[in-house]
């Protein structure tokens, strides 16, 4: 028999809702979270977004599935977590904390002795991700990334099964037009396996936009992931058409303020050796340059002017022959 669910200090009966506020510590910080008790027992999902502020097409699309699913449909449970990085959602602030300056998704598993940041990653680990059977992390490009639909699976980790599972459930990411193999452990969404949580990560729509077209693509993303999990009713459609698997990513940084010119667009190849752009100070001279190490697929390219030192630049990955 179902029986009553507490997630972050808020419980939902069997067959309800309920929504509250995960307090972080002895901050005055507080995590917005939505739980959905389904009528009869199954998989527990967490749903998380805007650990990036500025990611809209993801944020806007766990609001809708949080306020329209209804308990009685749910087999299991839903956690959402929605935005996680709520200054940076008010203020519209990209890719860190306004509160600590930090990038949350590099914080995992996180510290309770640590900064704001640290200890949001803390109690995402422990207060969630240890007590689900599954995490669905969505993000898309930050305000000024242009970037390609493409699905993150975790590969870290000695738990085979959760490993397993997360690559399975790409397969499920309809909108996905390129796989990637996370070769990190920091990040939400590929620290989850540490802990035996498989997990995946969504990445749709760029460059701080967001359409209720777009929206509607990520819905039925995640709503075709809870079908395959069964926390869903309705069956889940598996993408037939066959897409790259990218098995090792470069994600370059600035490594000097300034001006930012790249050379190649989004969804491109890349040749070895080929330059990919360039920063410049203020009165023209070239402070760096940067060139492919590989032949690859472009999947990301921030489109701003100004850079700072430390921002992302450009991604681009090697694909599976």
């Amino acid at each position: 028999m179902k029986q009553a669910i507490t997630y972050g200090g808020v419980t939902a009966e069997p067959g309800t809702k309920a929504t509250g506020w995960t307090p972080i510590f002895n901050t005055n910080y507080k995590l917005p979270v939505t739980v959905i008790n389904g009528t009869k027992p199954g998989k527990a999902v967490l749903i998380t977004s805007a650990i990036h502020g500025c990611e809209y097409p993801s944020i806007e699309a766990v609001f809708e599935l949080a306020e329209s699913i209804n308990p009685k449909d749910v087999t299991g449970e839903i956690v959402f977590i929605n935005p996680v990085n709520v200054t940076a959602f008010e203020t519209r602030r990209p890719y860190i904390l306004p509160l600590d300056g930090k990038n949350i998704n590099r914080l995992f598993p996180g510290n309770p002795d640590g900064t704001v940041g640290d200890q949001i990653a803390y109690v995402l680990t422990e207060e969630f991700q240890k007590k689900v059977d599954f995490h669905i992390d969505t993000h898309g490009g930050d305000v000024t990334e242009h970037q390609a639909p493409y699905a993150y699976y975790p590969s870290q980790g000695n738990h085979t099964e959760a490993l397993k599972l997360s690559y399975e459930a790409t397969d499920y990411i309809l909108n996905a037009e390129y796989v990637i193999k996370s070769l990190s452990r920091n990040h939400a969404y590929n620290y989850a396996p540490i802990v035996g949580t498989p997990a995946v990560e969504l990445e749709l729509g760029h460059c701080g936009g967001w359409s209720q077209e777009e929206v509607e693509q990520y819905k039925e993303n995640i709503v075709n992931l809870l079908r395959f999990l069964k926390v869903l009713p309705g069956e889940a459609q598996k993408r037939t058409r066959k897409i790259p698997h990218i098995i090792k990513g470069e994600y370059l940084e600035a490594t000097h303020s300034g001006r930012w010119y790249p050379c190649i667009k989004t969804e491109t190849i890349c040749k070895k050796g080929q330059k990919l752009g360039e920063i410049r100070d203020y009165f023209g001279n070239v402070l760096k340059e940067y060139y492919a190490e590989y032949e690859g697929v472009v999947i990301m390219v921030v489109g701003s002017l100004g850079i700072q030192k430390g921002d992302p630049i450009i991604t681009y990955g090697l694909c599976e022959k």
